[in-house]
């Protein structure tokens, strides 16, 4: 938790091989200019998930001209609840407003014959995550053993690699009673071949909206179509790279052999940051949503304990002037002769009126000091609701600017949780 902020978590979802670590470490590549460009500070916790997309980086920007040298899948761990993930946390002026984690874990745990524990675990990491990411091979899903596909087909290894339908059948078993807002974004992955026209980037996202119909289907149930967005956004993850060709070894499994153009090419990731910048944006605008709301409660409290203040103030004033009258009376009184003192107060008890007229005006001297104090607290919370509210609003600006909508990019469901405000508080 972020001084008392929830977190906000992010799994990627995808069998062993696919290259979730890969495009997790390119959607890092981007973080630093990202969030710099909406004046935001991140925290980066260093753990063994950062220190894992490091090492895939390290490897990405060394790989050999024909992608020999492959980024090592990550491995199942003995206790998959153990995985902390790869966390950070955003805010402006060096106040913490958010944490967001990133959690990668193994594509075993997504195999059908994974263990029951790597299965709940799967399925819990579903229900509680707020965004999933989806890498997909795009060779698989754009090449047949001829060629790229046309139209309506669907390439010749999409399921092998890819496993849509296992997939599906997950995010169907975890959504059946989806309470908030989520976010799905399929990335297709080990694409460069498939979007060097806007023509090719836009086959390759109507064969995303074919080879994940039902998927796509699934999300406009009555149940989901309103809480779930969903977003097509390709990524680059090495750049510089195209298909060679496919070969099948004796096991039936095929393997895709790329190169780079030119030979000496550098990693040179491209569009690591639009997964990210949707991330964002729906993560903000979900937390806005529900800051927006806690600020509107803060704000009628507010308003609640000055009205309240002023009617302790009132009860206050009245308090102190019977206070004194009582004073000024017992004073009176205890400046006359004692023995006609003494007489006056059989008849005329004037210092157990004193006494209570204290009392009660101790008391209200208490109340309006509490209201008093519970006001400013409620005011500083009002305050720094609102700078969290300012600032983010302001960053979502920042991130839209650069979001793309075209040229295989595309929000299908959902676009209420990627709107900018109109207007900034």
């Amino acid at each position: 938790m972020t001084d008392g902020n929830e977190e906000l978590k992010i799994i990627m979802v995808a069998l062993r091989g696919m290259g979730k670590t890969s495009l997790l470490a390119a959607m890092h590549e981007e973080f630093r200019k990202t969030f710099d460009r909406a004046n935001l500070d991140t925290w980066v916790d260093d753990n063994n998930t950062l220190r894992a997309i490091e090492e895939c980086k390290s490897v990405l920007k060394n790989i050999d001209a024909k992608l020999e040298n492959k980024v090592t899948p990550t491995q199942p761990k003995d206790n998959p609840w153990s995985d902390q993930g790869f966390s950070f946390e955003l805010g402006s002026s060096g106040k913490k407003f958010m944490k967001l984690r990133f959690t990668d874990p193994s594509g075993e745990y997504f195999n059908p014959n994974a263990s029951d524990e790597q299965r709940q675990y799967v399925k819990r990491q579903l229900n509680e995550c707020d965004a999933v990411v989806i890498p997909i091979d795009a060779t698989a899903l754009m090449q047949k053993k001829t060629g790229k596909v046309n139209n309506a087909e669907i390439g010749t290894w999409h399921e092998e690699k890819n496993s849509s339908q296992r997939i599906t059948q997950l995010l169907k078993d975890a959504y059946t009673n989806v309470k908030s807002p989520r976010l799905v974004i399929l990335a297709p992955v080990k694409c460069e071949t498939y979007t060097k026209t806007p023509r090719d980037a836009e086959s390759l996202l109507y064969h995303v909206r074919i080879g994940y119909g039902e998927l796509l289907n699934f999300f406009k149930s009555d149940s989901l179509i309103d809480k779930v967005a969903v977003v097509i956004a390709p990524v680059q993850t090495i750049g510089n790279v195209v298909f060679s060709y496919a070969k099948t070894d004796n096991d039936g499994y095929t393997k895709f052999y790329y190169h780079k153009t030119p030979i000496n090419a550098p990693y040179e990731p491209k569009d690591g940051d639009q997964p990210l910048r949707y991330i964002l944006l729906f993560l903000i605008n979900v937390f806005l949503e529900n800051k927006k709301e806690i600020l509107k409660k803060e704000q009628e409290n507010l308003k609640a304990l000055t009205s309240e203040l002023g009617k302790d103030k009132s009860k206050l004033d009245n308090a102190k002037r019977e206070f004194d009258e009582k004073q000024k009376l017992l004073n009176e009184r205890n400046n006359t002769w004692w023995l006609a003192r003494a007489i006056f107060n059989i008849f005329d008890d004037r210092e157990s009126r004193y006494y209570t007229a204290k009392e009660q005006f101790d008391q209200k001297q208490v109340d309006f000091q509490e209201t008093q104090s519970n006001v400013e607290t409620t005011s500083l919370k009002v305050q720094a609701t609102q700078e969290e509210i300012n600032a983010f609003n302001n960053a979502l600006y920042k991130f839209a600017i650069g979001c793309k909508n075209n040229d295989g990019f595309a929000v299908v469901q959902g676009h209420k949780w990627f709107n900018v405000p109109q207007s900034i508080f």
